[in-house]
């Protein structure tokens, strides 16, 4: 099957590439390096200068996918993994930069608008909470990140910037799919003078399908409903300072694939930053963030036969989980030229959060308890010089964090323990996190880069209080749990064809040091521990090429691996680690005819992985395209129809439970 897909995909490459050279007339476009990002740097640079191997998700792009979350965009990119079990229908989605593995969360740093958006208590970034119709672009920098960015950056740093509002518009978007998928998106835009807004909402519910599978006679479908608002408000002083306010609400409930076993989670957000430029050569940036988060969770049990004859429905709600955190953070930042060559950074950002997760086992009953606080603060410096007229740049950066987990508490009625209560003593610590990278311009079309850095991510407060059971499998917390830490380097070149094709090749190493892993220490009992030390190490590499502002073609390959070399279980030694995969490949293509129709293939490639981290069970190798094709209609009315999982593949992101099969889904834009 694979042969035919790619003969396929190889005859409608050739005549998308006729048709382009044929019928299509306009100014030559090229590939982009002068494009502006402010991640890699924690400034604006351009992509030609940039200190890391940036892949960016512009807004058309994200508008021509139409993706249903923003972090479908990603599964693209290279030295990403993206793991989102039941697809669309996912309540959470893990994202991972270069082979850090997304079995434990948050060691992806992910912002909007420079403010960090993993929550305080798992790492856990909401994808779900982000309406792809506000994001303007999407900043993905893999490499070493805690120089700047402090902890948790460890893979990298995502940054998701959101829209501004530069005239009154109007948008609604409506469309319908593949298992009763609705969903409805309205976009009002106002600018008037100096001020200007945007308020933007969503609605969002599929039926679902059965990801089981092995099915059995209780799974059903999941299902899936949420709802966004957002309204960002923003005030000019001058072409360069500015402030904004910002609210975002969510709300998702969802079904997980079994009678009662429901989720259901509020999300509330306030963003506050500003932006004043002195003299023209110095800048400062300030910024404050509110979130305050509530999840709950019903699971069921069968019933016996015995209680079924007593009158008792089949599915007994045997379980709940009450989730509630609130959190906020802050950040102060300067930015100015000490001459034409030298540029300084300077900032010190704080953070402080709490939890308290209680879980009912109403079957067993039994309850646990677990709370605890969070605090870190950060001052950061970065040094940016240029030399050989501007041909070669060097970045020094260095940081240093302190971070405290206090009023830890756990509370468990075990049946097979006598009531325990247990206070945990506050655990604190402090990391220097120092970096260096450099980009030397030989030519015009040659460019090479070079870095290393050192990153860590703290103990959360999940990870070191939690206790908790799912069927007869027990996760157990370790309040003793060390921070994980690792030394990552790595060297690339980039290459520049005719101004049109880019070849990028990227190296890197992670030696990794107390990773946090969820081990098996029984049959029924998995432990977070550090592991003595995992080795990283891998390639990206891709091309891309732009024919013309028409045509458009990329391809792309990922070698990782990310292996045990030390830990007390001698069974996991040299073994992968779990939902990691060694080799991933994506290719696309896009192709614009004037009055005719846009159209965009994408297929990707996602080599084994292993489940278990003895590396017994596995999830096979997977082929995945997609298509879209889009036309407009009026100046103010086009249409989108979207086919995912083109050719119908079977296949797993996670064990036991199947991806969404072909979904087709037809979107109509109005413009007002």
């Amino acid at each position: 099957m694979a042969r035919g897909v790619l003969r396929l995909l190889g005859i409608i490459f050739a005549v998308a590439s006729f048709m382009a050279a044929t019928t299509v007339y306009g100014e030559e476009s090229s590939v982009k390096l002068d494009k502006i990002v402010v991640t890699p740097a924690r400034n604006a640079v351009t992509l030609y200068d940039a200190p890391a191997a940036v892949s960016m998700v512009e807004g058309d792009q994200i508008e021509r996918q139409n993706p249903a979350t923003i972090d479908e965009t990603l599964r693209a990119l290279p030295g990403v993994d993206v793991q989102r079990p039941q697809g669309f229908t996912s309540t959470v989605s893990k994202v991972s930069l270069r082979g850090f593995g997304t079995d434990v969360r948050g060691r992806t740093l992910v912002l909007i608008d420079g403010v960090r958006f993993n929550e305080i208590y798992t790492g856990e970034v909401y994808w779900n909470a982000i309406n792809p119709k506000d994001v303007e672009r999407v900043e993905v920098s893999p490499g070493p990140f805690s120089a700047i960015y402090g902890p948790g950056a460890m893979g990298g740093v995502i940054n998701i910037i959101t829209k501004l509002p530069d005239k009154p518009e109007t948008d609604v978007y409506l469309s319908y799919g593949s298992f009763a998928t609705r969903s409805a998106d309205f976009r009002h835009a106002f600018k008037y003078k100096n001020f200007s807004y945007i308020l933007s909402g969503s609605a969002y519910r599929t039926n679902g399908y059965v990801a089981a599978a092995n099915r059995n006679y209780w799974d059903i479908r999941r299902w899936r409903e949420s709802y966004t608002a957002d309204i960002k408000t923003r005030y000019d002083f001058d072409e360069d300072s500015y402030v904004t306010a910002e609210y975002r609400y969510f709300n998702q409930e969802a079904c997980l694939g079994r009678q009662n076993y429901l989720s259901e989670q509020d999300l509330d957000n306030l963003t506050m930053s500003g932006r004043k430029v002195i003299t023209g050569i110095m800048e400062v940036f300030a910024s404050m963030n509110f979130g305050w988060e509530n999840t709950t969770q019903w699971i069921d049990t069968i019933a016996t036969a015995a209680q079924r004859a007593r009158g008792l429905p089949q599915y007994i709600p045997s379980y709940v989980n009450r989730n509630p955190k609130s959190e906020w953070s802050g950040n102060v930042q300067t930015t100015f030229d000490i001459c034409r060559n030298n540029t300084i950074v300077a900032g010190f950002d704080w953070r402080w959060g709490k939890i308290n997760s209680r879980d009912e086992y109403i079957a067993s009953t039994r309850r646990t308890q677990a709370h605890g606080t969070q605090a870190t603060e950060g001052l950061y410096l970065q040094d940016e010089l240029k030399f050989l007229d501007e041909k070669l740049l060097v970045y020094l950066c260095g940081r240093l964090d302190l971070w405290t987990n206090y009023d830890g508490y756990g509370y468990d009625t075990n049946w097979a323990v006598a009531r325990r209560e247990t206070g945990y003593g506050p655990v604190s610590g402090k990391a220097l996190s120092p970096a260096a990278s450099a980009i030397l311009h030989v030519t015009e079309e040659l460019t090479l880069r070079g870095g290393s850095g050192k990153v860590f991510r703290i103990p959360t407060l999940y990870d070191q209080y939690r206790t908790w059971q799912m069927g007869t499998t027990v996760y157990q917390a370790n309040p003793d749990l060390k921070p994980e830490r690792a030394y990552s380097y790595e060297i690339g070149v980039d290459y520049l064809f005719a101004k049109k094709l880019l070849l990028r090749t990227t190296f890197y190493h992670s030696d990794v040091r107390d990773l946090i892993y969820s081990a098996d220490i029984s049959e029924k009992t998995k432990l977070r521990q550090n592991i003595g030390h995992v080795d990283i190490f891998g390639m990206e590499t891709g091309l891309s090429y732009r024919l013309n502002e028409y045509f458009f073609v990329y391809a792309n390959y990922t070698l990782n691996s990310s292996r045990i070399e030390d830990h007390t279980n001698t069974n996991t030694l040299k073994k992968y680690l779990v939902y990691t995969p060694k080799n991933k490949s994506s290719f696309g293509l896009s192709l614009t005819l004037p009055k005719l129709f846009d159209l965009d293939l994408a297929g990707r490639y996602t080599g084994i992985m292993f489940t278990n981290d003895t590396n017994t069970q596995k999830i096979k190798e997977s082929y995945v395209f997609d298509l879209g094709v889009s036309k407009e209609i009026t100046k103010n009315f086009s249409v989108l129809v979207k086919i995912d999982n083109l050719f119908d593949a079977r296949y797993q992101n996670y064990l036991n439970t199947l991806m969404p099969p072909r979904t087709v889904d037809v979107q109509a834009k109005i413009k007002f």
